[in-house]
């Protein structure tokens, strides 16, 4: 079968381009804060074919071919390629100025991943390629998002149109004369009453009554439209990712129930050509939002096609030469993500496409380490951490565990790829690490991480560190009872307020066996958002604040995102940790099943895998498994292991204790 191809991950580099352009604000569009790379303009594509008698192709292109069999130019470049009998080597140059270059041949040699792509006629490298694009008129440059048309859910006294919870597409409206209108929209009903106070709104004329127009893609609940339109005639093409839901939980707690839905429909409307971090703002790709949607979607679509469209996108093109997004956690992120997705889908050919620029970014990195050999941040890098009051100058404990999880992980692509002298080395650098890491930071008398090295003084005391130490696996028992104990139950450590970083603070937790707290904490924070009428997910989220603070940020009255995919956890945690399901070994080759009812009577539900899925009830009295994954799996229940076979076909296997 056919596919169109592409230089390797210039697609996603393409795509996200014209996707972070997308976003407006205030009238503008906002352009991204980092490097963006652009496609190869001059592609090479290769392949050595062998037919028994002479045959012919269909050329099509995404901009002007040039076509070569043996080196010889053919004589005659038509849309119909000749091809001589026997085995020779066909080679098709595609240029495009203003677009990805793409080739798609059918006939006799058709276009797939067998093929081979260059831009500099030296470095040959496999081609990138999607099923998406199987077809002539199924080009990449054409991709878009499915829409359906909807109505919206009703009408406020204040003139406002309710969509009845966030929504993300393109409004359409038709005029009831000629004259300017402008569209005010809101997540919030005081942003869209706001006029141009609010973030995003469309400014336009229509020219006669009766003229229909449909105004850019917008994340929105409420609209306001100023102008002659008639209220009832405002609709949306509602745009979706157009991928299955694989996963399901419920439980006999309504409010974690409806905790659980509303997070899923936050990582639903994220999930779009890639996993941005929110639909309003920034409606960019961050490799901070990146590694939790990979987390994620592994419990929800478990779609490696996004989560790798995502990471080839965000990494770009050689040189790597500024941190991703800008952000020095984020690099190390980025690694630990391309390694998530690997180890729940057993595939190693992203890996495998991905190590020599997972190698340059960690080069580039090493470039700015101290005597010690810890990473700081330079003057161009932001240290982010998390939107929180704290110091970060100087040699942070966290990024240093952040850099040890990095190189560990670096050391087992290594393995992988069969690169032993690489897997030796950053073997060697993470043991040293983590050894420097204890020798400098670790407070005996606090029982716990300290927060930073400045100036010589170790100080500082920040929930981030230990708990990251804790979830990497970092720590002993001893260290890790105390860092549980002393900084992520103790109350002198700063609160977290951003669903980012109180999901790691709550898997960390969950890894701790502290499942009945952290639910208390799930139904407090998230349950909170949802008390103030939330049907999403926000970026940040402080119970302290009163009113319209809840929709400020960045000295903007409404400049918080109240739709951001960080805020999905719930989703990850629910079936991880309640449900209890988890690969044991890449691709879930083996896996287990470890339910945690955390004082409830009953949880229930199912964990999407490669191949099939696995079903979970667990009650006081017992729990079922139902299985259609090719694994081997383990029921630990009650201090008791019970083998899963390996679902062989036909009927799932029924495993009961």
């Amino acid at each position: 079968m056919a596919y169109w191809i592409w230089f390797p991950h210039d697609f996603e580099i393409d795509l996200r381009a014209k996707v972070e352009m997308r976003r407006e604000e205030h009238g503008m569009t906002c352009p991204s804060i980092w490097r963006m790379d652009a496609p190869g303009r001059a592609i090479a594509f290769q392949k050595t074919y062998t037919l028994d008698r002479a045959g012919s192709a269909r050329l099509y292109a995404q901009g002007g071919a040039y076509v070569c069999i043996d080196g010889v130019s053919a004589p005659d470049r038509s849309d119909r390629i000749a091809l001589p009998a026997g085995t020779h080597t066909l080679n098709v140059a595609v240029m495009n100025p203003n677009g990805l270059p793409a080739l798609y041949l059918e006939g006799d040699v058709e276009t797939d991943g067998s093929f081979l792509a260059c831009e500099n006629n030296v470095d040959f490298l496999p081609c990138g390629w999607s099923a998406l694009f199987d077809a002539p008129e199924r080009r990449p440059m054409d991709y878009r998002l499915p829409t359906r048309r909807v109505r919206p859910a009703g009408y406020t006294p204040e003139g406002l149109i309710d969509f009845g919870r966030e929504v993300f597409g393109f409004v359409r409206m038709t005029s009831t004369s000629a004259g300017p209108y402008c569209v005010f929209y809101g997540e919030s009903a005081q942003e869209a009453l706001a006029g141009k106070r609010g973030e995003t709104w469309d400014e336009g004329r229509f020219e006669a009554a009766g003229e229909t127009v449909r105004l850019p893609s917008r994340a929105m609940r409420y609209v306001r439209v100023a102008g002659p339109v008639d209220e009832k005639s405002v609709e949306m093409d509602l745009e979706y990712n157009g991928l299955a839901w694989r996963a399901a939980f419920s439980c006999e707690d309504e409010r974690l129930e409806a905790i659980y839905k509303v997070s899923a429909y936050t990582m639903e409307l994220c999930t779009r050509e890639f996993f941005l971090d929110g639909i309003k703002r920034d409606r960019w790709v961050w490799a901070g939002d990146a590694l939790q949607s990979v987390m994620m979607n592994h419990y929800s679509y478990f779609d490696s096609a996004t989560a790798r469209r995502t990471l080839a996108a965000l990494r770009g093109r050689e040189p790597f030469n500024q941190h991703i997004n800008t952000i020095l956690d984020y690099t190390f992120y980025w690694i630990i993500a391309v390694w998530e997705d690997y180890f729940f889908t057993g595939d190693s050919a992203f890996i495998q496409s991905m190590y020599a620029k997972m190698v340059s970014a960690m080069n580039y990195t090493r470039a700015f380490l101290s005597a010690d050999g810890f990473v700081v941040g330079q003057k161009r890098d932001w240290v982010f951490v998390d939107w929180a009051p704290m110091s970060k100058e100087g040699e942070l404990c966290f990024e240093q565990v952040l850099m040890w999880k990095a190189l560990t992980i670096l050391s087992q692509c290594a393995q992988l790829v069969g690169a032993e002298a690489d897997r030796e080395r950053y073997c060697a650098e993470a043991d040293a690490l983590r050894s420097g890491i204890f020798k400098v930071f670790w407070d005996e008398k606090k029982g716990t991480l300290a927060h930073q090295r400045l100036e010589g003084v170790v100080q500082g005391h920040t929930r981030y560190a230990p708990m990251f130490a804790l979830m990497y696996g970092m720590l002993d028992e001893d260290k890790a009872r105390a860092v549980i104990q002393n900084t992520l139950l103790a109350e002198d450590a700063p609160v977290i307020t951003t669903p980012y970083m109180r999901f790691y603070e709550m898997e960390a937790l969950m890894r701790a066996g502290k499942a009945r707290e952290v639910l208390r904490e799930v139904k407090d924070y998230w349950g909170g958002m949802l008390d103030l009428g939330a049907t999403s997910i926000w970026e940040q989220f402080d119970p302290t604040e009163e009113g319209d603070a809840h929709y400020a940020m960045y000295g903007r009255p409404f400049g918080r995102s109240l739709c951001h995919c960080w805020g999905a956890g719930p989703v990850y945690l629910f079936g991880r940790y309640l449900l209890g399901v988890s690969p044991t070994e890449p691709g879930y080759a083996a896996y287990e099943v470890r339910p945690e009812l955390a004082g409830m009577r009953h949880v229930r539900g199912k964990v999407p895998a490669p191949q099939g899925e696995i079903a979970v009830e667990a009650t006081e009295a017992g729990v079922t498994v139902r299985s259609t994954c090719k694994g081997r799996g383990t029921l630990i229940w009650k201090g008791e292991s019970v083998p899963i076979p390996a679902w062989q076909g036909g009927e799932a296997v029924v495993v009961r204790v």
